[in-house]
């Protein structure tokens, strides 16, 4: 089975350069798809994912108030469209799609968005990943223990209006939003506490698959087709199996045997596929919610 697809820019721009098979796309869409992955995934926690596999698998399973396309533009998700921020640039203020859900079938709110961030900056979550949202209003002294975390800026104007305030205008905001913040339902997150994200039945997804198979420790793991994701229509393929192979040259005699379909590859790999010496297309992942 050799096809040719996009899958999250996160995951290409974080794990590198990619080889995908060439072919028929409309053939393969009831197929599972085979990719590796070039280490164990940590934790399906969007608010503690510090490691480049983790974070590009939550990107295939959750959505923020943006994403980016095939050619890497940031484009709406969540939110209804790219908003241009008031205040000198310091303040965002979104409305929010209204069929937008969880995987459980309930509703993507602004207090989820709001909930998710605050839980990222308090101390009692020990994120290290705080970075990602150092520029809003109040975070990193809510991080340092000086202020509570309600006074973090960000709020919920209603059930679908969110607004997100920063301490200064940050021209790549845009691109954290599409990449790096994410919502989290609270009543399934605190059900499961400080275990929220060890495993695939601790995790909830809003994105375009749900994450199966994945026990916390295992080297293997699945993304199936969320049904309740608002564009499930555009998700082509329903399964998409990712096994840890961390040898390159072990993931190229599976992508040449044609076990895997997308593998990672080296520069010097790059090359060899230029002159004709694998059986590949180079091409460009960029948004989940066009895998086809």
């Amino acid at each position: 089975m050799k096809i040719k697809l996009w899958v999250s820019g996160v995951s290409i721009a974080l794990l590198g350069l990619v080889l995908a098979g060439c072919g028929s796309q409309k053939s393969s869409q009831q197929k599972t798809l085979n990719v590796t992955a070039s280490q164990a995934m940590a934790t399906a926690d969007p608010d503690k994912a510090d490691d480049i596999v983790s974070q590009a698998a939550i990107a295939q399973f959750m959505e923020g108030l943006y994403t980016t396309n095939q050619k890497g533009k940031v484009v709406p998700a969540i939110a209804k469209k790219v908003v241009k921020p008031t205040n000198d640039g310091k303040t965002y203020t979104f409305n929010l799609r209204h069929n937008a859900k969880w995987s459980n079938g309930k509703k993507v709110t602004a207090a989820d968005f709001v909930y998710s961030l605050q839980r990222q900056v308090d101390p009692n979550t020990k994120s290290q990943e705080v970075g990602h949202v150092a520029e809003i209003k109040n975070a990193t002294a809510i991080t340092a223990g000086k202020k509570a975390v309600k006074t973090l800026g960000v709020k919920a104007l209603g059930k679908y209006k969110l607004q997100i305030t920063l301490k200064q205008r940050v021209p790549y905001f845009n691109y954290r939003l599409a990449t790096e913040i994410y919502p989290l339902n609270k009543t399934f997150t605190e059900k499961y506490g400080n275990k929220y994200g060890t495993s695939a039945t601790k995790t909830l997804s809003n994105g375009p698959y749900v994450l199966k198979g994945w026990m916390g420790t295992n080297d293997t793991w699945k993304y199936v087709k969320n049904p309740y994701y608002y564009g499930h229509k555009q998700v082509k393929i329903k399964n998409v199996k990712v096994q840890t192979v961390k040898n390159n040259s072990t993931a190229e005699n599976l992508f040449q045997s044609d076990q895997v379909q997308v593998t990672q590859i080296t520069g010097t790999q790059v090359s060899e596929a230029e002159r004709g010496s694998l059986r590949t297309c180079l091409i460009s992942f960029e948004h989940h919610n066009q895998i086809s």
